[in-house]
């Protein structure tokens, strides 16, 4: 296997891993939002993967930046304005998965 391979593996993983991510933030935001969130698109380009959900009256928007391994969550007021909710940094968020699942803080 070479390294393009193994470099191309490893960036399927994280992007895939990173959507799973993405759906589950969604699902949490649906209580929040007073109604269940529902994946609606998901499209991909270059270093950037966007995710549309329901979510109410509003609809969310979550974008997962590969480059600066970076998740942004935004709601989208009345078709017209974009405010972001929450920035998460992936690694952060997988360290603190992992911390979790092995009972360490």
């Amino acid at each position: 296997m070479t390294n393009r391979t193994k470099l191309q593996l490893s960036e399927g993983a994280l992007t895939t891993c990173a959507l799973v991510l993405a759906v589950g933030l969604g699902v949490m935001l649906g209580p929040v939002l007073h109604t269940e969130a529902r994946a609606e698109m998901v499209s991909e380009s270059d270093h950037l993967v966007t995710m549309t959900a329901k979510g109410g009256n509003e609809d969310v928007l979550l974008v997962i930046d590969n480059r600066s391994e970076q998740l942004m969550v935004y709601k989208v007021n009345q078709q017209n304005a974009v405010d972001l909710l929450q920035r998460v940094e992936l690694p952060k968020l997988f360290e603190a998965a992992r911390a979790r699942r092995t009972g360490s803080k």
